[in-house]
């Protein structure tokens, strides 16, 4: 009886290390990335929901929102 599974070895799928590594290397940000720092406050629920909204308007994640609008912020 032939096996329909003619492609696959026996072995541990991680004992290929030379391509896991390759595939590891392609995934690796090409840029530096800066260190992050987490921002945690309360407020009030109409303001959340408020920002949830406009966020969503955008098509956007409060983070995404919160994060695009310090970006447009004036140096200083």
């Amino acid at each position: 009886m032939s096996s329909k599974f003619s492609g696959l070895t026996p072995g541990r799928p991680s004992a290929n290390s030379a391509r896991k590594a390759q595939l590891m290397e392609s995934l690796k940000d090409t840029e530096a990335q800066e260190p992050k720092r987490r921002v945690n406050f309360e407020v009030p629920e109409s303001k959340h929901t408020k920002l949830k909204m406009l966020a969503a308007r955008k098509g956007q994640s409060i983070k995404e929102f919160l994060t695009d609008y310090i970006d447009s912020l004036p140096e200083g």
